[in-house]
């Protein structure tokens, strides 16, 4: 398994003890903390669910057990920061760094799409952009279509990415379109998902100041619900996210711009009851 191919380093540690299960079907978490040198059997079972932080010392012991090289160690010690780091300033500055050290990885090299398609907003808007307009090689125009603008320099180098990846191709007219090819991100790396969606999310406050309303939609809601009508909440978001697929997948017309749809439900509160929180 590669380091570099991991947000959360609890994920890893469960990857490498279930590699160890299926290989040996009488390997056991004490045998796994055994093996790392803890005298506590239940401890490593307790860190992979969260009930217990790896120490550093602990993160010491794991390193040598894995036998990583200097690069990958630092990288697990990262993991291991960004994992159980409260203040969100740091944690965003962690990521920053695992996000280096990544890119500068043979992993990188292997699977440039994996490790940069998600990092980069840019790439899935001007793929969605291809979709929308005809480009032929003006990067000027492209730039300019997209809101904000991008400058041409810049959606020369998505394209020739988006290209290399087999995500976008030019056709024998010179008109590039989107192919099928698309980079789902694995498990092991959910939290690039996280970042992405944390940008979008971010860039929605901008067309609330400066779109008039003919032109978005923005509105919030607060709820004040039972655990039931949550759950039948969110089985209508989904509901309607499939609506909206199935809008644009039956629309006959030929696209010709490109919209941001955000969809947050979360709690602002905790859960309780009649008589006070839980």
């Amino acid at each position: 398994m590669n380091i570099y191919e991991y947000d959360d380093f609890r994920l890893y540690l469960k990857d490498c003890y279930d590699e160890k299960k299926s290989a040996d079907p009488s390997y056991s978490y004490r045998r796994f903390a055994s093996d790392a040198g803890f005298t506590n059997p239940g401890y490593l079972n307790d860190v992979i669910k969260g009930r217990r932080k790896l120490s550093v010392s602990a993160s010491e012991k794991m390193i040598a057990v894995f036998a990583f090289t200097p690069k990958e160690a630092e990288f697990f010690r990262l993991l291991v920061q960004y994992r159980q780091e409260k203040n969100e300033t740091e944690r965003q500055e962690v990521y920053k760094q695992i996000i280096f050290r990544r890119n500068r990885s043979s992993f990188a090299r292997i699977n440039p799409a994996l490790s940069k398609y998600y990092q980069d907003y840019h790439y899935p808007l001007i793929r969605a952009a291809l979709m929308a307009m005809e480009f032929r090689g003006d990067y000027e125009a492209l730039g300019n279509f997209l809101v904000p603008s991008v400058p041409a320099a810049q959606v020369k180098k998505y394209i020739r990415d988006l290209c290399d990846w087999g995500m976008v191709e030019q056709q024998t007219d010179g008109l590039y379109r989107v192919t099928d090819q698309f980079v789902e991100p694995p498990s092991t790396l959910r939290d690039l998902v996280k970042q992405i969606n944390r940008e979008w999310i971010l860039q929605a406050v901008e067309p609330l100041m400066k779109l008039p309303a003919n032109r978005r939609h923005i509105s919030t809601m607060l709820l004040s619900v039972s655990s039931e009508t949550q759950k039948k909440i969110n089985e209508k978001i989904e509901q309607f996210r499939d609506e909206i697929w199935d809008l644009v997948r039956s629309d006959t017309a030929k696209a010709d711009r490109v919209m941001q749809l955000n969809l947050q439900y979360f709690p602002k509160s905790r859960e309780g009851t009649d008589h006070g929180l839980q």
